[in-house]
């Protein structure tokens, strides 16, 4: 037997104390903040009862590579001069 569907406002209000409101559950539904997924259904979203909400992931943080030299003379030539793009001449 499939769980039972609620309406994302009943869910919210179940879990949160005060719910947040409509418009950040309906981005929580968009992004995938809930797990399982809520389905929409005509104009509304509907979400399993034993929905949990799932805070998002922080970016890991990966330190820049700097490349100091190369074998290509051009590529040197680019490193030292600091410049990444150079306008093409139509």
């Amino acid at each position: 037997m499939a769980a039972k569907q609620i309406p994302l406002q009943d869910w919210a209000e179940r879990h949160f104390d005060p719910p947040p409101s409509i418009r950040t559950l309906r981005r929580w539904a968009r992004q995938g903040r809930i797990a399982p997924a809520p389905e929409l259904v005509g104009r509304e979203y509907r979400v399993r009862e034993d929905a949990a909400y799932v805070p998002p992931q922080r970016p890991l943080r990966v330190q820049p590579v700097v490349v100091l030299e190369s074998e290509d003379p051009v590529v040197n030539d680019i490193i030292a001069s600091g410049k990444t793009k150079e306008r093409r001449q139509a």
